[in-house]
């Protein structure tokens, strides 16, 4: 009875091994089955593809009296995110003070991220520099020294309206 069994879960089993092949199916006149192809929005281990990349400095640096050229805040982006979305960039204030203890250095920023949020328009955008124009005033007002200020930049992908 044991061999009997045996031999009838082996033959099951040899079944069970011929399934696979019979996945697509092809039709009897010659003609081939259909694939598709897609693709994910993964990689081979699983992690999300879609991305970008803003490129801010941390520091930048006024010489004192600015410079002739005017002085700028240059930043950079590029990404690859999902159909239908896109970045929206903004900085927090348009303007504020540079300030060394109790003296200030006012200041006024103009350009792309700077009052209202700047946005890229598409999912997909090679590298592209952006500057933000600094504007200060009152050199003559205070002592020569370092002055400083804090910029936060915000940064979200959005959809495409």
């Amino acid at each position: 009875m044991k061999k009997i069994l045996a031999v009838a879960l082996a033959l099951v089993m040899m079944l069970a091994v011929c399934v696979p092949a019979f996945a697509t199916d092809i039709a009897t006149n010659g003609g081939t089955g259909d694939t598709t192809l897609q693709t994910l929005t993964t990689d081979e281990d699983g992690n999300p593809v879609a991305g970008f990349t803003v490129t801010i400095p941390a520091t930048v640096d006024i010489p004192w009296g600015g410079t002739t050229e005017g002085d700028t805040l240059d930043w950079s982006y590029v990404s690859q995110l999902e159909a239908g979305k896109q970045l929206s960039i903004s900085v927090d204030k348009a303007s504020g003070s540079l300030t060394n203890g109790t003296d200030n250095l006012a200041y006024t920023l103009t350009g792309d991220a700077v009052g209202t949020a700047f946005t890229t328009g598409a999912a997909v955008c090679a590298l592209t520099e952006k500057s933000i124009n600094i504007a200060v005033s009152g050199w003559d007002d205070v002592p020569v020294g370092a002055y400083s200020d804090t910029l936060t930049f915000t940064v979200e992908v959005v959809d495409i309206v």
